[in-house]
């Protein structure tokens, strides 16, 4: 609508215009679509109900309705346009007015409407003086434009983006052809433009190698024919890129004049031709290498193998074509093995590496095996081709030049080099998995006098059973290294706390202090003095934690041997560090800084999400994430950690009211120290959250209890448990199977679930030991009635093995890794409907 004239004149009203006026005026206004009516003399303007509903409002609210009513909803780009086409109009140029416009909305956003009118009367000088017309709201349509847009847009980039070409091929009934459409890259596969062969396709054939050309026009032909999909490679002598082979695929479809249109597809096939030739080659000359050669067909079926085959396998020829070549499997490589092996196979047409195979007699040996596939005419595998050699000669050299360079040749340990590797290696990855690991320097006290008072094998005996001793006691991640005469490096990995480290260090003076029958009657008594560096306590380079790990040995033999000393305990550099992060940790509690993320657990026997544990995390005014390994052990046994532990149950709650409003009714479990469940005001605090969150449901959150190696006081804990039972809510067991009172804890403690400790779960599918623990705990937890749940599940092959167990829920990063909270309903909601 247009904007008033800058002088008024008189009008007269509806009632006093034509009979014929009004009742158009009348009927398009009962119509019920935005129709107005404009005094173009005076400025007044009068608007029907869908006018003003258009625009979200009611025909009250736009009173006094004048021509600046207009002028205030229009969009400033549009009044222009609008002013434009009604002179037009007024002047005789065009029979109505028109413009496409937009409007602000009540709500704020813009309409877009199709604005017409035509002008019904001017007065005695001729002048303008009534218009009337209606609006159409257009939102839908613009909706459907932009969406139309889109799609077009999509598909262009895709079109562009894709490796080969896409095009249509016409082939009318007079015989001539043309490209009424073609990608960009039909240059690449003929060297000409879409331009080029619009009209005809000339350009295309001309480039067709000739000995090829007249195959290609009776495929077409044949195709046309019977409209079935046509396949073909062919040779195209491109004008900048020389001979070139060229894969198509195309599907035909007949016009109503009688001209079929292929819809098709374009691929250079050159590299995949020269590979083909290639092979073929090699084929041809396999009887007369020295290496094993097998041919296959698509399957994997032996066609044909040579001599050298038979004499490294120990198969007659007739013995292995017709088999499969898993024939000469071995059993030691996995599934996930072959399947990356088949899928190079199918991407690259190649794959090569070493494999253990079985020979006829039942021997295992190394081989270096190529294997290559061989294409047909459209691009598909008909052969693979597998060349290979026997290096079990290479692998026995190279394994004796790795026990020379890595291992100590008494006892079989790594030596210095290997275990300074290693240090590298685990702290790798304990920044990744957020946690410890603990450096220790040992040193057999008194080892000299020893050897003085015994023949020289005593002592090297000695050594290899102690040795021995370390390697059966400490679990199968841990690196065990000699790196002195007496002197041993201990690394300790995969541990989550500082407590869990000292642990094992005790067991290792344990194992020290028990005396050792060597000979008959006669026992030897040890004693190890033990320095520890802990990483990420220490932020330090591998070779800067083991010379730190020497100065606490040192400092160990001072005290008087037959004890350990860890560093950052003797030294002020932690505790100033820790004063630092636990005042950090205070303005992070005040300012919000602290998150919790949420790892979802299985439940093994429906595949759906059972439960979520919350997990704190700490992000720093930077963005960065600091993960809970970093600053939980510098709360611990401070005020500031009970502060934390009460915000991390609030806001575990708060979080999960808000799922269940938005129908999600997820069970969450949150983490509890020993030191903060025996808390005086801990019951209170729980009972004032789950009735601040109102909690209808407070079975839906379990504390899963820390550090029970902490807990001496059962009958105490017991009653503590039992008033938060009282309130509703469940308890599981954290870190089961670590310590040596498990299973006390299970039958005296009142808990729901037993989480197995992550550290048996990680090595169950290399450790028939760990394994048989994970059995005996889900064993356990069957007998006493209790959930089982696994931590520690970090590949599909860990939550494959726990569910043939028996075991009922599983946690890891096989299943997934935490997920922030706005991302967690999502994610269920998806796992559940892929498991549906």
């Amino acid at each position: 609508m247009p904007r008033s004239l800058p002088a008024p004149w008189d009008a007269p009203p509806l009632h006093e215009l034509p009979d014929d006026y009004r009742l158009s005026a009348l009927q398009i206004h009962g119509a019920g679509i935005g129709t107005w009516a404009w005094n173009v003399q005076t400025g007044e303007i009068r608007i029907a109900d869908e006018w003003a509903r258009t625009v979200g409002y009611t025909l009250a609210e736009l009173e006094p309705a004048t021509i600046t009513l207009w002028e205030s909803l229009a969009h400033p780009d549009d009044l222009a346009e609008s002013g434009r086409q009604l002179k037009r109009h007024w002047r005789g140029k065009t029979d109505r007015y028109e413009c496409e416009c937009r409007l602000r909305h009540k709500d704020g956003h813009w309409v877009w409407v199709l604005d017409r009118g035509r002008l019904l009367s001017r007065d005695e000088g001729g002048r303008p003086q009534w218009m009337f017309g209606a609006h159409t709201d257009l939102t839908r349509q613009k909706a459907a434009e932009a969406e139309r847009d889109q799609i077009l847009e999509r598909f262009r980039r895709l079109a562009t983006h894709l490796p080969g070409s896409l095009y249509q091929y016409r082939l009318r009934p007079d015989g001539s052809s043309h490209f009424p459409y073609a990608t960009d890259t039909i240059e690449l596969i003929y060297g000409c433009t879409p331009a080029d062969v619009a009209d005809d396709a000339a350009p295309v054939f001309a480039v067709i190698h000739p000995d090829d050309r007249d195959r290609v026009r009776a495929g077409i032909a044949e195709s046309a024919v019977r409209l079935g999909v046509r396949r073909d490679r062919y040779r195209v002598l491109h004008p900048t890129r020389g001979e070139i082979w060229i894969d198509g695929v195309s599907t035909p479809e007949r016009l109503a004049d009688g001209s079929t249109l292929w819809h098709g597809f374009l691929l250079d096939a050159t590299e995949a031709e020269r590979q083909r030739a290639k092979l073929k080659l090699t084929a041809k000359v396999f009887s007369s290498t020295q290496e094993g050669v097998m041919i296959t067909d698509p399957n994997a079926r032996i066609l044909e193998v040579n001599e050298a085959f038979c004499r490294l396998t120990g198969y007659r020829a007739e013995e292995a074509i017709g088999q499969r070549a898993s024939l000469l499997k071995s059993g030691r490589q996995g599934p996930d093995f072959y399947r990356a092996l088949w899928s190079d196979l199918r991407l690259k047409g190649r794959w090569r590496g070493e494999i253990w195979n079985r020979r006829k007699n039942g021997e295992i040996y190394p081989e270096l095996l190529s294997i290559d596939a061989v294409l047909d005419e459209l691009g598909q595998p008909e052969n693979y081709i597998g060349v290979f050699r026997d290096i079990t000669e290479v692998k026995q050299h190279q394994y004796e030049l790795d026990r020379a360079t890595y291992y100590d040749p008494l006892t079989g340990l790594p030596n210095r080099r290997l275990a300074s590797d290693r240090l590298h290696i685990a702290i790798e990855h304990a920044k990744r998995h957020q946690e410890l690991v603990a450096i220790c320097y040992l040193d057999l006290d008194r080892f000299k006098q020893i050897n003085e008072n015994h023949d020289f094998g005593v002592g090297d005996l000695l050594l290899t059973r102690f040795a021995e001793r370390l390697a059966d006691a400490l679990r199968g991640h841990d690196t065990i290294g000699r790196v002195g005469g007496d002197e041993f490096l201990l690394l300790l990995t995969g541990l989550r706390n500082r407590h869990e480290a000292l642990e094992l260090i005790h067991r290792v003076m344990e194992l020290a202090r028990t005396p050792f029958s060597l000979r008959q009657d006669e026992q030897i008594a040890l004693s190890a003095s033990i320095g520890v560096a802990l990483y990420p306590e220490l932020d330090l380079s591998a070779d800067e934690l083991i010379r730190y790990a020497d100065q606490a040995l040192y400092r160990a033999k001072e005290r008087g041997r037959n004890c350990y000393v860890v560093f950052d305990r003797e030294e002020g550099f932690i505790s100033r560090v820790r004063a630092d992060l636990l005042q950090a940790a205070e303005r992070a509690l005040a300012d919000g800084e602290f998150r919790l993320f949420y790892q979802p657990k299985l439940d093994l026997r429906s595949g759906r999400v059972w439960s979520v544990e919350a997990l704190i995390r700490w992000r720093l005014p930077d963005g960065r994430i600091r993960p809970p390994g970093e600053f939980i052990e510098a709360l611990s046994g401070t005020p500031l950690d009970t502060r934390v532990g009460d915000w991390v149950i609030d806001e575990a709650l708060r979080q999960q009211c808000a799922w269940h409003a938005q129908g999600l009714r997820l069970p969450v479990s949150v983490n509890v120290s020993a030191d903060h469940l025996l808390g005086d005001d801990f019951v209170p605090m729980l009972r004032t959250a789950l009735q601040h969150h109102a909690m209808a449901e407070p079975h839906l959150l379990t504390l899963e209890i820390l550090e029970t190696s902490r807990i001496s006081d059962f009958a105490r804990v017991c009653r503590r448990l039992e008033e938060c039972r009282e309130l509703g809510v469940l308890f599981s067991l954290d870190d089961f199977g670590t310590g040596y009172s498990s299973l006390t804890y299970m039958r005296q403690l009142p808990v729901d679930v037993l989480k197995i400790d992550r550290s048996f779960v990680l090595t169950m599918l290399d450790s028939e030991a760990d394994l048989s623990i994970v059995k005996g705990i889900i064993g356990l937890g069957r007998a006493f009635g209790r959930l089982v749940i696994a931590e520690g599940a970090e590949t599909p092959a860990h939550i494959e093995q726990l569910k043939a167990l028996g075991c009922d829920l599983a946690q890891g990063y096989g299943l997934s890794r935490p997920i922030p909270a706005d991302g967690v309903m999502q994610w269920v909601t998806d796992w559940n409907r892929s498991t549906a």
